[in-house]
């Protein structure tokens, strides 16, 4: 499934809005779903991510700017203006971006697309945080929770696994999505990921909507969820998810 630019830029507008609207609410409020985090601290982390993202984009960086030079954020109430402040930033240097422009990111795609893409599902799945922490969260939309999918385990697992210390599942996984297009067998191919996009038995099998698979494979949500169905060997699916940790 291809994203179109747009869709991407119009999810980190919105999503981004909406996070902010969350944390004008109360920034001392807990994220269930982030043990340990308030809403200061998603909107720390997430604004800080903006902050050097767009720096990355905006000078065309292709060497990766130091952690040290990326703004820390303030304390109290002030932390949603500065996240404002940041997603203004991040936005306009996407604008300005043309998605095949080189720049330096930490998984090695080495172009402009990769931050389109990344900064989407980043805001999207932070905002379903974000509203969790007060009720029910909205929606994340279907296609764009595929391809949220898709990129966790091309693009961010395969990352992790090269660089960290994480073992993989040796039992395979098919996901199935239920409202669109969208299958994935996951493989432990000798410690790498091997991902295909087709119908084929693995050892757990897990069918979801577009939206539920991608809270579920960031564990936001569990197999118990409704409008999940799990067949075979559900702890092969959990130890799967939980590689997103």
């Amino acid at each position: 499934m291809t994203i179109d630019r747009a869709v991407y830029q119009e999810a980190l507008r919105s999503d981004g809005e909406a996070i902010a609207a969350a944390g004008r609410r109360d920034i001392g409020a807990e994220v269930p779903s982030c043990p340990g985090w308030t809403m200061h601290k998603l909107l720390a982390h997430v604004g800080r991510v903006y902050r050097s993202v767009g720096r990355h984009v905006g000078e065309r960086a292709t060497e990766m700017i130091p952690a040290d030079e990326i703004p820390r954020p303030p304390e109290g109430d002030a932390i949603v203006e500065w996240f404002e402040e940041g997603h203004e930033f991040v936005q306009e240097a996407l604008d300005g971006a043309d998605p095949d422009e080189a720049v330096w990111s930490w998984a090695g795609q080495n172009t402009m697309a990769f931050y389109f893409r990344r900064m989407a599902h980043e805001t999207a799945v932070h905002r379903w945080d974000a509203e969790a922490a007060f009720g029910a969260p909205g929606p994340i939309d279907s296609d764009l929770g595929a391809d949220g999918v898709s990129e966790l385990y091309e693009v961010v697992l395969p990352f992790a696994v090269a660089n960290w210390d994480m073992t993989l599942p040796d039992a395979s996984l098919h996901l199935h999505r239920t409202d669109g297009d969208g299958e994935w067998l996951l493989v432990n191919d000798g410690g790498r990921i091997k991902m295909c996009f087709e119908h084929a038995k693995g050892d757990a099998a897990v069918r979801a909507s577009g939206t539920d698979l991608l809270l579920l494979v960031w564990e936001r949500i569990g197999l118990d969820g409704p409008g999940v169905e799990t067949f075979g060997d559900a702890d092969a699916a959990r130890a799967w998810f939980a590689l997103s940790r």
